[in-house]
């Protein structure tokens, strides 16, 4: 099944979930075992966590963490679209 999420809508996601458990970047990243750039990485959408910091991400915060590979890339997109 196609996901319509794109990068974007999961950083939002993320950044919600996270600001609502009251959670700063460091603290989601020591709860994870990261360093806290791998977190602002991650939330600035430069990087996307490797499988096993997803799955740690999303049980901290309480969502799927296969979002972050079903999610459409918008660079993709415009790739797609032109190529």
């Amino acid at each position: 099944m196609h996901n319509n999420n794109t990068i974007s809508d999961v950083i939002a996601l993320i950044k919600e979930k996270r600001n609502a458990k009251g959670l700063t970047q460091e603290q989601l990243a020591m709860l994870i075992g990261v360093d806290r750039t791998t977190i602002t990485k991650i939330e600035n959408g430069s990087a996307r966590p490797s499988v096993d910091n997803a799955k740690k991400i999303g049980k901290v915060l309480g969502f799927d963490w296969t979002i972050f590979f079903e999610a459409d890339d918008d660079e993709d997109k415009k790739n797609c679209a032109t190529g």
